[in-house]
């Protein structure tokens, strides 16, 4: 289990890397970029499924069934997995970037599909992505243990979302719909499941590292363990990823997200399904999706009217006692 040690000497260690040298810098530029109403994701996944698409290998199994469900799911990647997705006939919804040395190049070739996804983005990533992405752009501020929000709160405004810190990209998807802390345990997107594939953290020895490709440097460099997987199949990781693997079980078991874990191997030990199963389940066109959806908002909307009302009789009755004094 990890402790808050470990988890704040994690964010230290990233924020003397990048803290003073990019993220400020890029903060004060991205700023200044017209972006998406704070509270636009608030509710949006009512009546309906997401699938999170991480970049490790089991992705590519996933991808046929990805394709012939498209139409009854929505789809979140990572700046990573974007690519991958639409040179495999894959548009997805929103796409997610945490980083700041992400490459402009793993999305020049892309830009024309960037039009009506939406980018979902820390105040530092990468300069190149955010001004060159051509649809709605959304940016929140991670609270971590090292307490960076007070860094970017002043920059961006007090009233942008913050979520908490997540290790890594893969995990940042999820919290960010998710949003529980240690003050809420909250489903702030509202989708009824989280369906996870890609979200391996390890590579296979006779595998890819990521799916769709395999850097040969890079697998080698980053091979800091030798461990056996949810399968007791042997996998290699390193040990930022086994970090992340361990800080989102842990998130997962902690606030009891409607989270399944379709990727069948790697490290990730919560609730585990079939991605195709799953999905089978959603009828096709289902009108009780948008009928669910209407019915949450009418009640949401009642239970406002009703909150200001009983803030208006509370302050009435105080009047009626006290306001002759």
């Amino acid at each position: 289990m990890l402790t808050y040690s470990d988890v704040k000497k994690q964010s230290l260690d990233v924020y003397n890397q990048f803290g003073e040298s990019r993220w400020k810098p890029f903060a004060n530029v991205n700023s200044r970029i017209e972006r998406m109403d704070n509270n636009f994701y608030k509710h949006i996944g009512v009546g309906k499924f997401l699938v999170l698409a991480a970049m490790g290998e089991s992705l590519e199994k996933d991808i046929p069934i990805l394709k012939l469900y498209r139409d009854r799911i929505d789809i979140l990647t990572c700046d990573k997995g974007f690519g991958f997705l639409i040179d495999n006939g894959i548009l997805p919804d929103h796409v997610i970037i945490c980083d700041t040395n992400i490459p402009f190049k793993w999305i020049e070739p892309y830009l024309e599909y960037t039009k009506n996804i939406n980018l979902v983005s820390t105040p530092y990533a990468n300069i190149e992505w955010t001004h060159a992405w051509k649809g709605p752009k959304y940016f929140y501020v991670n609270r971590d243990a090292i307490e960076t929000e007070k860094v970017f709160l002043p920059i961006f405004g007090e009233d942008i979302r913050q979520i908490p810190a997540g290790s890594n990209v893969s995990n940042a998807m999820l919290v960010f719909m998710v949003g529980s802390d240690e003050r809420n345990q909250i489903n702030y997107a509202g989708y009824e499941k989280y369906l996870l594939t890609g979200y391996d953290y390890s590579w296979r020895p006779t595998g890819r590292y990521y799916a769709g490709n395999n850097p040969i440097p890079k697998r080698r460099y980053m091979h800091h363990h030798t461990m056996l997987d949810i399968n007791n199949d042997i996998v290699f990781t390193s040990g930022n990823l086994l970090f992340s693997a361990k800080w989102m079980t842990q998130y997962c078991q902690t606030f009891k997200i409607p989270v399944i874990n379709c990727s069948e191997r790697g490290l990730l030990d919560i609730k585990r399904g079939n991605l195709k199963e799953e999905l089978s389940k959603i009828k096709f066109m289902n009108p009780n999706s948008n009928k669910t959806r209407k019915l949450f908002f009418e009640l949401k909307d009642l239970y406002e009217k009703t909150e200001k009302k009983k803030e208006e009789f509370l302050k009435s009755k105080e009047e009626l006692y006290h306001g002759g004094r």
